[in-house]
């Protein structure tokens, strides 16, 4: 796949999972104003950017030609960058009675809507706290979190 390509599947998979599942969720589950909040384009593209190149050089370096990485190398790495990059901003500083924590931490609570996107199971409540945990405070390679990927799917087919 060439590299515009690979970026456009990318974009437009993250860019769905924010405007058709993520948005809905937060709405109905959390009464999030999407007033508030915005998915800012330009820090999408460089996060996608980014992963196309960590993707590529993961292939050229583990994979036979023309093998793509499996869901859950795109799990982890996509995961990666939305977390550094940080793609939901506010439009502007909402009043502090409007603040809570699910609004400061918005981006990690995406990231994990990223990265469970990419799999076939739904990644378990504990796991996920610990991934939002990660995903505010700390930085992972996109291979551990490609590796917590596929656990979290065996996890749930064992349950």
């Amino acid at each position: 796949m060439d590299e515009l390509a690979h970026k456009y599947k990318v974009t437009k998979h993250v860019m769905t999972v924010y405007h058709d599942v993520f948005v809905r969720i937060m709405r109905e589950k959390d009464g999030l104003d999407g007033n508030l909040i915005y998915l800012d384009g330009l820090l999408v593209a460089k996060a996608v950017g980014n992963v196309v190149k960590d993707m590529d050089r993961f292939a050229a370096f583990h994979l036979e030609d023309n093998n793509l990485p499996d869901r859950h190398k795109y799990a982890g790495f996509v995961a990666k960058w939305i977390a550094k990059e940080k793609p939901i901003q506010l439009k502007k500083t909402p009043p502090l009675n409007l603040t809570n924590e699910k609004l400061l931490g918005i981006n990690a609570i995406f990231t994990v809507f990223v990265m469970a996107s990419f799999l076939e199971t739904r990644i378990p409540p504990e796991i996920s706290r610990q991934l939002r945990y990660m995903f505010s405070f700390r930085e992972e390679k996109g291979e551990t979190l490609a590796l917590i990927a596929y656990c979290c799917e065996q996890i749930a087919k064992a349950a």
